[in-house]
């Protein structure tokens, strides 16, 4: 996977490197934060690899949650656009942001009291 993703980088395609070693590449495009394609490490992948210049790709490769490799290139990246979002995603994101907001200070807050506050455990009420 090293060799290829290094062959990647100097300009040989995934196409002819995958045929020349008897693999299958297989080009999905249009591929959203979040989809398990093919799972959820692969998608993670995906969007930690950096935008690829103009006319060139960011290869990267992952290990799968069944234990396969599997190389990868980026070829165009697409900004976000809010705007374009159906309102009920957007206001779904809104909740989820919300909440996410909400327990990081729920978990700041119980942080800072235990550090200002001496616990017992009454271990006989367990």
């Amino acid at each position: 996977a090293d060799a290829m993703v290094a062959a990647l980088r100097k300009g040989e395609t995934l196409q002819a490197l995958a045929v020349a070693r008897g693999l299958a590449a297989t080009d999905v495009p249009g591929v959203q934060r979040g989809m398990p394609v093919p799972d959820e490490a692969a998608s993670e992948a995906y969007f930690e690899t950096p935008a690829p210049a103009a006319g060139k790709v960011s290869p990267g490769k992952v290990m799968l949650g069944d234990g396969r490799l599997a190389v990868f290139t980026v070829s165009k990246v697409t900004p976000g656009d809010a705007k374009a979002a159906p309102p009920q995603q957007r206001e779904a994101l809104q909740q989820q942001l919300a909440q996410m907001s909400g327990t990081s200070d729920a978990l700041g807050l119980v942080k800072a009291l235990r550090k200002g506050l001496k616990i017992t455990v009454a271990e006989e009420r367990l």
